[in-house]
């Protein structure tokens, strides 16, 4: 991926660590993410009428995650009830006012395994996609820049942006949509792939 512009455009030096706030007992490394333009899903079932629609683009945002227990925890055995991952998606687009459009998720993975690569997904709509860049197609390209954050018992454990730093908490230049990142229960790729990603929090 290229260069993000908000390194030069604001000057960050600071990293956020993967291990920047250490929640007791509980160590967490991560990956990524991978972003990826992905069609919604054809499944089309024997029993009710096609509504005849196209598949449309979204956005999937794919992060991997491993967690790490002492013995007194069930070391390898071991797992982690909860984690809370914030995603940030600087967009290739403005507001009428000149500010970069971020895409937020908010989003909660349950029974994270220890000692076990696992994958976080969230999903940006083809509606948020086409709201943001006023247009129907994407390309991975059209992310500026990411970020993330691991929270675990209300501590920060892991993060890491393309810019080395926190730069949505830095200046005012920024469109924050919460909520514009959503899990995958959520989505018409419920069903599909299986344990390849972790469960989700039921609203």
């Amino acid at each position: 991926m290229k260069t993000f512009w908000i390194v030069a455009l604001l000057g960050l030096s600071s990293a956020v660590n993967s291990s920047a706030q250490t929640a007791p007992a509980v160590k967490i490394s991560a990956k990524g993410p991978k972003l990826a333009a992905i069609q919604t899903p054809i499944v089309i079932p024997s029993n009710v009428p096609d509504k005849n629609w196209r598949p449309r683009t979204w956005l999937e945002c794919d992060l991997e995650i491993e967690a790490r227990l002492p013995s007194n925890q069930g070391g390898r055995n071991g797992s982690v009830a909860s984690i809370t991952v914030n995603f940030y998606l600087a967009m290739n687009a403005q507001t009428a006012d000149g500010k970069r459009h971020v895409l937020k998720g908010t989003l909660n993975y349950l029974d994270l395994p220890a000692s076990t690569k696992c994958h976080a997904l969230a999903f940006a709509t083809p509606g948020t996609l086409r709201r943001v860049l006023e247009r129907d197609n994407f390309s991975p390209s059209d992310v500026a820049g990411w970020g993330y954050e691991v929270v675990v018992d209300g501590a920060v454990v892991a993060g890491d942006s393309s810019a080395g730093g926190k730069w949505w908490e830095k200046g005012d230049g920024f469109a924050i949509s919460e909520g514009a990142l959503i899990a995958k229960q959520d989505t018409p790729f419920s069903i599909l792939w299986g344990d390849y990603d972790l469960p989700t929090k039921s609203r």
